[in-house]
């Protein structure tokens, strides 16, 4: 698809499962994350559908009905937060380069497009993964899940990249492997392209947010031809 706009001036990653292949075990993480809250005295029910910004969210919401003060809300969140970073942090020797990454980080570059990375991972994670590539030279803007207060598919990320970059929505576009980037890129209005996955669950969970797809790709550097 050419997208219809005069230029792209800004290429916006996803990380994980985007630029990286990631060693984290999301199943096994939300379910650590939502065992917590219940133990913690939320009332939750294992969904694996479910974005953590909405577990946090119906925790809190919880909580509160429950009258739990706030300072021990916070604790409790602090504490989830935590369980998410040590799973991020801990699954980094499985990291690998995604094929095709650094020749398109590259390729960008010397177009002088600007390149950001948004993630929902904890900023020590990613800062850690683009050391261990070398891949930092090629990185304008990083925005982690530290740095605003809802995660994707909330636009708080992407939104915040644009602005780091000095760039429109209409000047961007992001790329992505799950049906949480496709959203985010829709509700900042934003193109988004899509890196095929294999996993049967996020290709499942596209059905729901399909018109957020602007193109497709089954490897990073097709996009190069989308430019």
């Amino acid at each position: 698809m050419i997208f219809t706009m005069p230029s792209v001036k800004a290429v916006i990653f996803d990380l994980d499962d985007t630029l990286i292949h990631s060693g984290i075990d999301y199943k096994r993480m939300k379910a650590s994350l939502i065992n917590f809250l219940v133990e913690s005295g939320a009332e939750l029910v294992l969904n694996e559908d479910m974005p953590n910004i909405e577990i946090f969210r119906t925790a809190v919401e919880n909580l509160r009905k429950k009258n739990f003060p706030e300072n021990k809300i916070k604790n409790i969140l602090d504490r989830a937060n935590q369980i998410l970073n040590e799973a991020e942090m801990e699954s980094l020797s499985r990291a690998r380069l995604m094929d095709g990454a650094l020749e398109t980080l590259s390729a960008l570059k010397d177009q002088n497009i600007k390149v950001g990375i948004i993630t929902n991972g904890c900023r020590r994670y990613a800062v850690e993964v683009i050391e261990m590539f070398s891949i930092g030279r090629y990185i304008d803007a990083l925005i982690a899940r530290d740095d605003v207060a809802d995660q994707k598919p909330n636009p708080q990320h992407l939104l915040k990249a644009l602005e780091i970059l000095g760039v429109s929505a209409n000047e961007a576009i992001f790329v992505g492997d799950h049906w949480i980037d496709a959203l985010c890129a829709k509700n900042a209005g934003v193109k988004f392209v899509l890196l095929r996955s294999r996993d049967e669950y996020k290709m499942w969970n596209f059905g729901g947010v399909r018109d957020a797809i602007d193109s497709a790709i089954d490897d990073l550097r097709e996009l190069l031809r989308l430019l």
